[in-house]
């Protein structure tokens, strides 16, 4: 884990430049022309000088490139164009993707083209590749004895041209080719003049009416190129630096689109090419300088920052929107990579709202609002008002998946990113610009809406919560969070925009009137159903019941404790922290209605390593950039709340984790930074972009703050929610009584100091530190192997069991950890379950730290679940994973009594029935390493029955 030396590390040449400009005007050419850092802002250093830690690393070539899905290789992207990197130096293979690339025969994206790199003379050189998410760049290194290739890619970030240089050092010169090939690659139609190599290819297999052409257009600058059919040939002296350069224009962007691309290779320099990568790193700083995080849990932080890298690659304004896989298009993509409408295309444009990224989300309207006339026909032609979408739709008005699958909520679905976008920012153009399509969606809503007069709510009925679900379908709770967002957002926009007087009352009344959410009682506890009529709990990999939190932002932590309650437990029940479907919503919405914040970054944690790749991007089978929102999103909403129109920060954050963050948007467009230490807040920074009416809770509850406005001390305030009037362009500044603008100046441009915990101490009770997981193996820590062989007890149970349980065995007081499960009689026998999590803040061993537990092992004498002489019960012990990968129980720790420590170890050693007390000199044995996580093990080879007992009193420190 990271300690506070990561904050000193040597500055980055990128920082070092960066950090002249920063705070002065916003850079010409990124992503937005109004990019909001002032003087004194200590966002952009901070943000610069955290993105510059963080880099994805290969020592092999990347092997899922053709899967049709995500790709592990290193990427680039300027959010038109991408590339993915694959393959060694003699036969090193560039995919070039395109977002604008779709065929019209399937109306599915289609590759665009390849650039082959081969330097024969280097076969079986070490490979090593860097992706430098700070810089835009991916730098690789590969050594063959005394010669090596140091190369640099990267996509310009203002124009679509993708460039990569190479300097050989060694004793002999080295041959080698580019090949240019379409995107099956093969040999596409070339042509040359003036050194460059013009390869045209077009999308779909034959020249369809509307196919997208386009020209790849190839040059190298540094020396004499021999151009041959679709090869250039050069040879590569030691100390010279090459530059290959492929200018890449389709149909869509000009009907020039040959001409523009050869002459943008034409006319290619050094001087030139030097003068378009400075635009590049610059655009590249600007937009890493907008917000930060800075969490001790590096692999979460590292994910939060790499998503971003990858928004930024995928997605720009005035470009086509990126379909399911973004713009790595390396063959035949899975689900045509369309614009899934049910959670998958929206998903990808939530990280750029709360990270401030706003102009990211600059190309998601168009094909909707394309869309347009075909929706209004295929309602009319069902027989309803309004507007209708399929689940999969293409650009400019064409549909890939051309199916409803029983589901009225498609155009609802899209419509969230575009209220919460307002909402976010309340612009008025944004509003004006999407406010006749979301008027049609309620137009829709608004008549398909039954009443019901004797409950005195409007209902949805025959609407599957799920593709293709069976009617009857009555008030799907997806379409019931939906619908209320959507007339929330018609409202909003329509009353600052002063229209739609006659309306507002309509939609005001539905949204009071929805039905109620459908709730069911599952494992005895009050949980979320998908439909008041039809689908109850489905176990599928979805997250459907909870999406009324988020997307639709219909629960929150201003809600009762009631209705919290019952979305904590449907969380719990779901599970489905790692599933297909789920990641990309279940975080946002488990932060924001207060579930166990350590749960959900341990969580994080395994979806930053085992669920991603080197590239950075988190991976579920189905799931392509819609998981760009599952750590930005998560994290933010841990960090930040503000839907319900009030502000609130570290509202969700596990205790002894210091962290710190800047420049996050909050609703009403306010940026807000913040940092806590020591469990305490320390400061609260908002500048108001829109001069909107604010609203916050008190970080400090029970107690006064001071208040300053633009530097100056306008006095104290308390009270559990502040209101305060806010001007344009104003800032204010938060911070306990007694603090001064200068020590909150001064924590503002201080890195955050890395948390640890000292210590745990835990009887279970209520008011003490409760498990992080219940009933969860831990199969992160364990590589996949942390059950084998182990079921359920008895009584339908799936499998092993770690669960506090009240009024059963307690050493002390009325609760304790139960442990269960049933052994089949395996060779390697075990089960160990997640209990305690630390990866926000590892709990340091010291010289003198012990464990200390007690243990109640059960024989047949006090369950009958335990057979008769069996000692299965006594092969259980607490159990430690530390920060650097190693565990206690393969420590050769030993107890008191000299036993082992691992759970087999313990077998026969302890006494059934009883309240046995072990401990282990952990200083011994692990002093300056760091738990990460705590797991209770059971381990009895060749074992077979019952096991069961109860765990109490733990302590660690």
């Amino acid at each position: 884990m990271a300690s506070s030396l990561r904050y000193r590390r040597r500055v980055s040449t990128l920082l070092a430049a960066a950090l002249v400009a920063i705070g002065l005007t916003a850079v010409q050419g990124g992503p937005s022309a109004a990019a909001q850092t002032t003087v004194g802002d200590p966002t952009p250093a901070q943000a610069l000088r955290t993105v510059a830690q963080f880099r994805g690393v290969w020592d092999s070539p990347p092997t899922t490139l053709a899967n049709g899905e995500t790709v592990d290789a290193p990427l680039l992207g300027n959010g038109d164009v991408g590339v993915a990197v694959g393959g060694s130096i003699d036969d090193q293979t560039f995919y070039l993707g395109k977002n604008d690339f779709f065929s019209t025969a399937t109306n599915g994206i289609e590759p665009l083209g390849r650039i082959v790199l081969s330097v024969p003379g280097l076969a079986g050189a070490d490979y090593h590749v860097v992706q430098n998410i700070a810089q835009g760049q991916v730098e690789g290194t590969y050594t063959l004895g005394g010669e090596k290739l140091s190369s640099t890619s990267w996509v310009s970030a203002t124009r679509d041209l993708f460039v990569t240089t190479l300097r050989l050092s060694g004793s002999r010169p080295q041959q080698a080719t580019v090949t240019v090939q379409d995107g099956l690659g093969k040999a596409p139609a070339t042509s040359s003049r003036d050194g460059v190599l013009d390869a045209d290819v077009q999308a779909g297999t034959t020249d369809a009416p509307g196919n997208p052409h386009a020209r790849i257009a190839t040059s190298v600058d540094g020396t004499a190129a021999n151009v041959s059919g679709n090869r250039i040939g050069l040879t590569l002296e030691p100390g010279v630096t090459y530059t290959v350069a492929a200018a890449i224009q389709s149909s869509h962007d000009t009907p020039r689109y040959q001409s523009v691309a050869h002459a943008a290779a034409a006319t290619l320099t050094g001087g030139s090419t030097a003068r378009l990568y400075a635009a590049h790193e610059s655009w590249w700083r600007e937009y890493w300088s907008r917000s930060f995080v800075q969490i001790p849990d590096q692999a979460v932080e590292k994910s939060w920052y790499g998503s971003l890298y990858l928004l930024g690659s995928v997605s720009r304004a005035g470009k086509y929107a990126p379909g399911l896989w973004g713009n790595w298009i390396t063959g035949a993509m899975n689900w045509y990579g369309d614009y899934h409408a049910n959670y998958n295309y929206e998903a990808a444009f939530y990280p750029a709202l709360s990270t401030n990224h706003i102009a990211q989300t600059g190309s998601y309207d168009d094909p909707i609002l394309d869309w347009m006339p075909k929706g209004r026909a295929k309602a009319a032609a069902a027989g309803y008002q309004g507007v209708l979408y399929p689940v999969g739709i293409s650009p400019n008005g064409t549909s890939a998946a051309d199916d409803l699958y029983n589901q009225k909520s498609d155009a609802v679905n899209f419509a969230s990113d575009m209220v919460m976008k307002y909402e976010y920012t309340r612009s008025a153009s944004y509003a004006r610009k999407v406010l006749p399509y979301l008027e049609q969606v309620g137009l829709f809503w608004q008549h398909y809406l039954t009443w019901d007069a004797a409950t005195g709510t409007y209902t949805i009925e025959n609407d599957a919560p799920q593709e293709g679900g069976v009617y009857p379908q009555t008030n799907s709770i997806l379409s019931l969070g939906l619908v209320h967002l959507l007339f929330q957002g018609l409202i909003d926009m329509s009353k600052d925009l002063h229209v739609n007087d006659s309306l507002v009352p309509t939609w005001q009344h539905i949204d009071e009137n929805l039905a109620p959410l459908p709730t069911m009682t599952r494992n005895g506890r009050t949980v979320f159903r998908q439909t008041s009529e039809g689908s109850g709990w489905v176990s599928d990999g979805n997250d459907v019941a909870i999406q009324a939190v988020y997307p639709g932002l219909q629960i929150g932590l201003n809600d009762s404790a009631d209705l919290l309650h019952t979305a904590q437990n449907t969380v719990a029940q779901l599970n489905n922290w790692h599933s297909d479907n789920s990641p990309a919503t279940l975080y946002a919405a488990a932060a924001m209605v207060g579930y166990n914040p350590s749960t959900l970054m341990e969580e994080l944690h395994s979806e930053a390593t085992a669920h991603s790749y080197p590239n950075m991007a988190v991976h579920h089978y189905g799931g392509g950039v819609e998981n760009l929102n599952v750590t930005t999103s998560g994290l933010d909403e841990m960090l930040l709340q503000s839907y319900q129109h009030d502000i609130k920060v570290f509202p969700n954050w596990p205790a002894n984790s210091n962290a710190k963050f800047g420049g996050l948007l909050a609703y009403d467009n306010f940026l807000v930074s913040s940092s806590i230490r020591d469990n305490a807040v320390e400061y609260v920074r908002i500048t108001s972009r829109s001069g909107r009416n604010l609203t916050f809770t008190n970080p400090w509850p029970g107690k006064t703050m001071e208040y300053y406005a633009d530097g100056v001390h306008k006095g104290t305030l308390s009270g559990t929610t502040i209101k305060l009037h806010t001007e344009v362009g104003e800032t204010i500044d938060l911070a306990p009584a007694g603090t001064s603008r200068a020590t909150v100046q001064h924590e503002l441009s201080q890195p955050a100091e890395a948390g640890t915990t000292g210590s745990l101490t835990t009887g279970f009770e209520t008011g003490q530190a409760q498990p992080t997981w219940t009933d969860t193996v831990d199969n992160v820590d364990t590589n996949g192997d942390g059950n084998y062989n182990i079921t359920g007890l008895c009584c339908g149970l799936t499998g092993p069991q770690a669960a506090v349980r009240t009024g059963e065995q307690a050493h002390t007081g009325d609760a304790a950890l139960m442990y269960s499960g049933y052994a089949n009689g395996g060779s390697y026998d075990h089960a160990y379950l997640q209990v305690y999590g630390f990866n926000g803040a590892p709990l340091t061993v010291r010289g003198d730290t012990a464990l200390s537990y007690w243990i109640f092992p059960q024989s047949d004498a006090t369950t009958p679940w335990v057979d008769a002489g069996s000692d299965n019960s006594t092969c259980v012990a607490v159990d430690l994973v530390f920060t650097d990968g190693s565990d206690l129980r393969d420590s050769g720790a030993t107890d008191q009594s000299g036993h082992g420590i691992h759970p087999a170890q313990q077998c026969g050693h302890l006494a059934p029935d009883t309240w046995n007390h072990v401990t282990v000199d952990l200083g011994k044995v692990k002093a300056g390493h760091a738990v990460s996580k705590v797991l209770l093990g059971f381990d009895h080879s060749g074992a077979t029955g019952g096991y069961r007992g109860y765990v109490d009193d733990v302590s660690i420190g």
